[in-house]
């Protein structure tokens, strides 16, 4: 499965706060076996997200994870953009409500809550509720032609827990080879040197993946593979480790 992730907030452009949700999602398809070859950040802005689904979609992307924009207030509207571009309708769940009004309640210890929170409680029709216990905003998988959209909370602590506790088991009927990586760490030698030598193995791999990193104190070369076990990745890339170290 290729998957694009996209993640939504102005405040990220303006860097007044660090993405980790890119880099957590990243791990999560990775441990799955997916592709991520993409990854956005766009503002609170409705048509440049539909562009980024446009883009997405149009480059082979099997499916868009999306955080943030999910809240009560106008400019979240990342769910209702999101069944916009699949064409699916916006049903209002009545269970959903009395979990927003519960939550709300219980936070602000109030006997009534603003309407605008229910706005929490609209989904695509037939969608998958990825339930939300320690914040109000539930996320949602939604499926037309092909295509699925994921939409999660923005907040840190929420989509960690969205992710582990819902998406990732709805996600495991997926599950595709695992990607394997190993790394091998060379001192006195400097990234450019290393590439020259290591070209000739770097250009003949065809399931092997080879990066070279450099840090003010090493050099890391990273072998990636995908494979169904531990030991199936450990036997394909035995060889070429070995002759890139005798290399370096």
């Amino acid at each position: 499965m290729n998957v694009e992730i996209i993640n939504v907030g102005t405040e990220l452009l303006l860097g007044e706060i660090v993405n980790t949700n890119a880099t957590y999602l990243q791990k999560m398809c990775k441990e799955l076996g997916f592709n991520v070859f993409f990854q956005t950040v766009v503002g609170d802005n409705p048509q440049r997200f539909l562009d980024c689904l446009d883009i997405a979609f149009n480059r082979g992307c099997d499916c868009v994870i999306t955080t943030g924009g999910l809240g009560p207030t106008e400019d979240d509207l990342t769910k209702e953009l999101s069944a916009k571009y699949l064409g699916l309708e916006m049903i209002f769940d009545e269970d959903e409500a009395k979990k927003v009004n519960d939550k709300c309640c219980f936070v602000t210890q109030l006997d009534k809550v603003s309407d605008n929170n229910f706005k929490q409680a609209y989904f695509p029709k037939n969608c998958y509720v990825l339930d939300n216990p320690i914040g109000t905003a539930n996320g949602c998988v939604m499926s037309k032609d092909k295509k699925m959209i994921v939409n999660l909370p923005g907040p840190p602590k929420e989509m960690t827990y969205v992710v582990d506790h819902q998406l990732k088991p709805y996600l495991e009927k997926y599950r595709q080879a695992k990607i394997y990586t190993y790394d091998l760490v060379t001192q006195g030698i400097g990234e450019s040197a290393a590439a020259t030598l290591i070209d000739d193995i770097v250009q003949s791999q065809k399931n092997i993946s080879i990066a070279l990193y450099a840090s003010e104190e090493y050099v890391r070369v990273r072998l990636g593979v995908k494979a169904k076990h531990q030991s199936e990745a450990d036997e394909f890339v035995k060889q070429t480790k070995k002759m890139i170290e005798e290399k370096l």
